[in-house]
């Protein structure tokens, strides 16, 4: 944790990227993890969670093509800043919708994902290669300790201000997150050498992973609030306070697998996938949702990882969002096949998807070997 912090300090716009997304993640997860709950209540079923679900990263695949282009050729400090500012604007929108389609043009403005390949890219020319997943994971984990705390000042507000309440101070702090950006030190797209624009044949592989790890995570997270009312008979109020663990996991585990990740990316990858294999097969035990949830909660580190490992490959905007839209296509039709499966077999849904991230573990190893 002591290096996490001096290596943060090191590099001042990667310290207040971490407060920008503790800040953006303190607004979303004051209702994320119970949203599922929240379709349900404007008469929408399983789905209905999956398809505005997978609206959301049909989206996201969309704009993440031009947001490359874009991340190559313009200031990359004022996309960022473009970005967040129209997507802070979605918790309004869910505010005022009386059905489950009412949320479908909230869903349209948090999905614009045009700046993403402008932050990763910011990142990239920002520090060294071997030093890309570190970056990644530390700055990501701002995402989860945001996460870690909203649901619990979530839960405590929830019976008094409503639903509509929350989405009123998400609202606020994602407007925080924005103006936080607005102090980021301008970035301008540097020219790369011609190697590195056409990528690298090693990058392939990882993209593999990367799209199923996508896929699994997709279809299985906004199952897993579902999962607890369903099988445990859990009030919302708990429900929404256990998706503290989730990020909380995020947090902790994304600082020793960032810093391992600078000996052994690979090896620091496969055990993050494991940890959220593990987490998905204690949900089956009597209280077992508290270590597995805070053990899936790994997947927001994986995700940093992978990032890293691409973008020592190529670290262009455009590679970046490339890269981004098959996985976010992936993160598009999960949740869609994911809603039927709940549906008919929640039992065998979890269990394929424990199975799907052990597989990608043993594939991460062997990539890992091969250099």
């Amino acid at each position: 944790m002591r290096a996490g912090i001096a290596f943060l300090r090191a590099y001042p716009d990667l310290g207040r990227l971490f407060w920008s997304n503790v800040l953006w993640t303190l607004g979303s997860g004051l209702y994320f993890f119970v949203w599922p709950n929240y379709v349900r209540d404007l008469g929408g079923g399983p789905q209905a969670i999956g398809y505005l679900t997978g609206l959301m990263y049909g989206v996201m695949a969309l704009s993440l093509l031009p947001g490359g282009w874009l991340a190559d050729r313009v200031e990359r400090r004022r996309l960022m800043v473009a970005n967040w500012g129209v997507a802070a604007l979605a918790p309004l929108l869910f505010a005022l919708a009386r059905h489950w389609t009412g949320l479908i043009p909230g869903v349209l403005l948090y999905a614009q994902f045009f700046g993403w390949p402008a932050m990763e890219a910011y990142v990239a020319d920002l520090v060294p290669k071997d030093s890309l997943g570190r970056a990644f994971a530390l700055a990501n984990s701002g995402y989860a300790l945001g996460a870690a705390l909203s649901p619990l000042l979530g839960a405590a507000l929830l019976p008094h201000l409503g639903m509509r309440g929350l989405f009123l101070l998400a609202f606020l702090a994602f407007l925080a997150s924005t103006l936080v950006l607005t102090r980021l030190s301008p970035q301008s797209p540097k020219a790369r050498p011609d190697a590195e624009a056409r990528g690298a044949p090693r990058l392939w592989p990882w993209m593999a992973v990367f799209v199923g790890v996508s896929l699994a995570s997709a279809a299985l997270r906004p199952f897993l609030p579902v999962f607890l009312e369903d099988r445990f008979g859990m009030a919302r109020a708990w429900i929404l306070a256990s998706g503290a663990l989730l990020s909380l996991g995020g947090f902790v585990l994304a600082w020793p697998l960032g810093h391992r990740s600078a000996h052994g990316a690979p090896q620091a990858l496969a055990t993050g996938l494991l940890a959220m294999a593990a987490g998905v097969a204690l949900l089956f035990l009597p209280f077992g949702f508290l270590p597995g949830l805070f053990l899936f909660g790994a997947d927001a580190a994986v995700y940093s990882l992978l990032r890293g490992l691409i973008g020592r490959e190529a670290g262009w905007g455009r590679t970046f969002g490339a890269t981004q839209v098959p996985a976010t296509l992936a993160q598009a039709l999960a949740p869609l096949a994911a809603g039927w499966l709940y549906h008919t077999a929640p039992e065998l849904f979890l269990g394929l998807g424990a199975g799907l991230l052990g597989l990608l573990a043993l594939v991460s190893l062997r990539l890992g070997k091969r250099g």
